[in-house]
């Protein structure tokens, strides 16, 4: 027969085994909700904070913890300690940081091969450059934050172990490298004494890297030179924290924007850390800074409901703030993260605080409020940390530049034109410049960089080293109208024009510097501001322009627009140096004195060619040999400052096209026929070798042109739309196609007999038709004749107006 087995009927169970070791260290009171929980205070009057340890060291050895909650008397609740906090062992961590080192490499290489620190005074390659300045001062960094954290975490009796980065090798993605850090356990499941210990650890890695960061991005700054480097590509350009900003501009002052443009790898890991430092603070589950919100709150306030739903709102809406106006993505993600984190309360990682009945002294508390408040408003990154910069290579800005300037009394008035690169490259051109208006050749000019008064060379301008041109203007004498001062700058590939006006203080009159023209060519309506001073009556010289508005005007600035009759444009006889037409003559007249004359240039008047399918066949005589012809679909017309031109062989035929600001040299015997590419549109300037300037809008139309009988008077040649004097002329259809020949009649004389001329239906491709239109009748007339062309056909205009004193 078997032994009997003897069971003992006194045995302690799991919880009696407990309450028999709890009561050793606390007095009991009641049960609490939970398994294994009593209220309890310390044993003789003992603090419970201190029973606590001494609980927890006993109940250590068997895979238990004791906890006290928030309460009044505090609930002591004993469980196991959380299993699954190991994330990696020491050969794992080592390993990661062996593995990330080569990835920090990697992106470190990027940015010393782009900037040009792959070579030194030392010899140093690439890899080796990108260790020293790179890799080495973010793996030092967070061994110092690693190693704080234990050391802090010991120092409260645990044993959290170290931290290995998080490295995203990809520069042009994340220039930084480095993303984050993660330790080898997880602190939402390693239990921690009190909040004072939570907070303290937690603080620990944010603010070495914060510190170390806003440290490394100064120094990177001040080993960045001003000067960039040869750039292959697109620089990224970095924003610092407000705190490394701040320092680096006492040092730098200006020269800090212009650094940020090639950051040196020492600043970049910098701005890398301080960025990384500052994202760990935010209050976003699973980062330090929220575990920190619950030391400085409290888990049990942190858990209640009203907590929760505020800081649900307050997720809520910043989400919504970043999704509206992030214009860099990785806020976008961090925003989407943070809410999808706060959004899942079932996955809502939280500390665990053993001793939550002792809180957080109010020393403390400020102390860890301070710090964060720091670091999150100190270290603000920018808005956009770092960017590509798409237009790196540039001409100059003309933002800075004055729009208009004023005189008085015909003072002289010196301009300042700051030279500033648009990009980042130096860079080396012209600047020309010229005044136009109704008495343009009377203004005098002069500069300080050139003896030519209007074109002035400048090299070498970078954002380090500007420079300034000063213009010296003299106005002509008694009153005037406006001006305009046009600056070209010219930069290979980067032309810019800008304007600036030049206006009397004390001007009556005509203000603007141009009529603007509206209406066509054929029934042109003028504009333009008038200052009639104290009101007037507004007489108008001419057989050819009559009023629009009342001609009564009353005081101060008004608009003065004029209609003109056909022919009106045509029959000016007076062009500004620019080719453009001169308006009428205006007069104000009041009861006892007339002011005026004033007469200014209706801009849109200028001559013009006429180009089929972005193609101009050059007529002959309108060109020399050595000319230089320049052209462009915007701006003004300007011959280059520089001798440089493509040459062109005239001697046979040839073809060129021709692109903006370009410019060719015509060389040979001008044998040969040519055409040149210019588009639909913008201008085509003839520079003679005497400096001459003889330009031309374009416009899209059949290829039409008008020619003297003598071809020899060179650019006349090209009368088309324009005050033809000569009573002989050839019509060229150089179209592939017959094109229809008309004639109109224009103006109020009534006299009959005052032209003889005779026409014919047609016009043949490529042929031309001889007119003769001869005057005749009364000298008094005012006349015009001039030529038109479109797709409806060629029409040849006669027009002749009474005087306004009336015929005779």
């Amino acid at each position: 027969m078997p032994e009997e087995i003897l069971i003992d009927t006194e045995t302690w169970g799991t919880r009696e085994l407990l309450e028999v070791i709890t009561s050793r260290f606390f007095e009991l009171g009641n049960e609490g909700s939970y398994p294994n929980s009593w209220e309890v205070r310390g044993l003789d009057g003992k603090d419970v904070s201190k029973q606590l340890e001494e609980l927890n060291s006993h109940l250590d050895t068997m895979g238990l913890v004791g906890s006290l909650e928030e309460t009044n008397p505090p609930v002591l609740i004993i469980s196991r300690i959380p299993q699954g906090s190991n994330v990696m062992g020491n050969y794992q961590s080592l390993l990661m940081w062996a593995v990330m080192s080569v990835f920090l490499t990697m992106a470190g290489s990027h940015w010393v091969s782009e900037y040009g620190y792959d070579s030194d005074s030392s010899g140093n390659g690439e890899i080796m450059n990108s260790l020293i300045f790179f890799t080495l001062p973010i793996l030092v960094t967070l061994s110092i934050a690693s190693y704080c954290r234990v050391l802090i975490a010991r120092r409260f009796g645990i044993e959290i172990g170290h931290i290995a980065p998080i490295v995203f090798p990809i520069p042009t993605w994340w220039p930084f490298g480095i993303v984050g850090a993660i330790g080898q356990r997880k602190l939402d499941m390693v239990p921690i004494p009190s909040r004072r210990a939570l907070g303290s650890i937690e603080l620990a890695v944010p603010l070495v890297l914060f510190t170390a960061g806003s440290l490394l991005t100064v120094v990177g700054l001040i080993l960045t030179p001003s000067s960039p480097p040869q750039l292959t590509g697109p620089p990224t350009v970095f924003e610092t924290s407000l705190i490394s900003g701040y320092l680096a501009d006492s040092l730098l002052g200006e020269h800090l924007e212009i650094r940020l443009q090639w950051l040196h790898p020492v600043g970049i890991s910098g701005v890398g850390l301080s960025l990384v430092g500052w994202i760990m603070m935010l209050p976003i589950p699973g980062l330090p800074g929220d575990r920190l919100l619950h030391a400085i709150i409290g888990p049990a306030e942190m858990r209640s409901g009203s907590t929760q739903t505020s800081v649900f709102l307050i997720v809520l809406f910043l989400m919504v703030v970043v999704f509206a106006t992030a214009k860099w993505t990785p806020w976008v993600f961090l925003a989407f993260v943070a809410a999808w984190q706060r959004f899942n309360p079932d996955n809502l990682p939280q500390p665990i605080v053993l001793d939550e009945q002792s809180g957080l002294d109010e020393r403390f508390k400020s102390r860890f409020v301070a710090v964060a408040s720091v670091i999150l408003l100190a270290g603000l990154p920018g808005s956009v940390p770092s960017y590509e910069m798409e237009d790196y290579i540039g001409g100059i800005s003309t933002e800075e530049w004055p729009e208009e300037v004023g005189f008085s009394g015909g003072e002289l008035q010196v301009i300042s034109l700051n030279l500033e690169p648009e990009g980042v490259m130096p860079v080396s051109g012209w600047i020309q410049m010229r005044i136009e208006g109704s008495r343009s050749q009377e203004w005098v000019l002069s500069t300080d960089c050139s003896d030519l008064p209007e074109t002035c060379r400048f090299d070498g301008v970078a954002q380090s080293e500007t420079s300034v041109l000063d213009i010296s203007i003299t106005p002509p004498e008694g009153n005037f109208s406006n001006h305009l001062l046009k600056v070209l700058v010219e930069v290979s590939g980067f032309e810019v024009e800008h304007e600036i006006l030049l206006h009397e203080f004390s001007s009556r009159g005509l203000i603007g510097p141009f009529w603007s023209l509206s209406g066509g060519l054929d029934k042109p309506i003028i504009c333009t501001n008038f200052d009639a001073g104290d009101g007037g009556n507004i007489f108008v010289e001419g057989a050819y322009w009559e009023t629009m508005n009342e001609s009564n005007l009353t005081s101060g600035i008004q608009e003065l627009c004029l209609r003109g009759n056909s022919g009106a444009i045509q029959s000016s006889e007076i062009f500004d140096s620019q080719g453009r037409s001169f308006g009428p003559v205006v007069f104000l007249e009041r009861e006892n004195s007339t002011e005026g004359p004033w007469l200014i240039s209706i801009d849109g008047s200028e001559p013009s060619i006429q180009v089929t399918d972005g193609q101009w066949k050059i007529p002959t005589g309108v060109v020399s040999s050595g000319d230089i012809l320049s052209h462009s679909d915007r701006g003004s017309p300007f011959c280059p400052s520089s001798e440089i031109a493509a040459q062109v062989d005239t001697g046979g035929n040839w073809s060129v096209e021709m692109s903006n600001y370009s410019p060719i040299r015509l060389e040979g015997n001008l044998s040969g026929n040519g055409s040149i590419g210019i588009g639909g549109e913008g201008w085509l300037a003839i520079c003679g070798t005497d400096g001459s300037l003889a330009s031309f809008r374009i416009i899209a139309g059949p290829d039409v042109f008008v020619s003297t009988e003598d071809s020899s008077v060179g650019h006349s040649a090209i009368l088309l739309n324009q005050r033809i004097e000569a009573d002989t002329f050839y019509i060229f259809n150089r179209g592939s196609e017959r094109i229809g020949l008309s004639l109109e009649w224009h103006g109020d004389s009534p006299q009959s007999g005052i032209w003889e001329v005779s026409i014919g239906d047609w016009i043949d491709a490529g042929d031309s038709y001889f007119v003769e239109a001869v005057s005749n009748g009364s000298s008094t007339l005012e006349r015009a004749l001039w030529v038109t062309a479109d797709d409806s056909g060629v029409v040849v205009h006669l027009s002749a107006r009474c005087p306004s004193e009336g015929c005779e």
